[in-house]
């Protein structure tokens, strides 16, 4: 009788450390694009929040002829926030970004403002671009490091 040793199945250490070592390329390339999507993605979100809050100064300058520096008065919460589903938040726990109205200066009085969108949480990251900002002339700015349109 001819008595046949079974082979070896499996994989060795070697083989293994290959597939781990190619698994640690690909997630050191691909974790910093994903963060940078995801930063993209909420930044969005805070640019559609700021043009709907403009529009509602703009209707409230309608009725009243002239803008508010109080988020009541369009109808948002005194401390509004957004989360990355562009939902109003009441509280910072889980925000991107948190919408703010400027004062108008004195010599402006009250036909002019400035609305503002703060990174919160981990939207604070965003130093490309930073706060967001529109006022009523519609000139968009930001606070990053990168100021040109790249933000809006």
């Amino acid at each position: 009788m001819n008595k046949m040793t079974p082979k070896n199945k499996g994989f060795t250490l070697i083989e293994i450390m290959i597939v781990v070592a190619i698994l640690a390329i690909i997630v050191a390339l691909a974790l910093p694009n994903y963060r940078e999507y995801i930063l993209r993605s909420n930044r969005a979100v805070g640019k559609s929040a700021l043009l709907e809050a403009a529009s509602r100064q703009e209707q409230y300058f309608l009725n009243n002829r002239s803008y508010t520096h109080l988020l009541t008065d369009l109808g948002y919460s005194a401390n509004y926030y957004v989360d990355s589903e562009g939902q109003s938040l009441a509280a910072a726990a889980g925000s991107i970004y948190q919408i703010t109205i400027t004062e108008p200066s004195s010599n402006t009085g009250e036909t002019a403002y400035t609305l503002s969108a703060v990174p919160q949480n981990g939207q604070t990251d965003d130093t490309k671009c930073g706060s967001l900002g529109i006022d009523e002339q519609a000139d968009k700015t930001e606070t990053g490091t990168k100021t040109d349109t790249y933000c809006w």
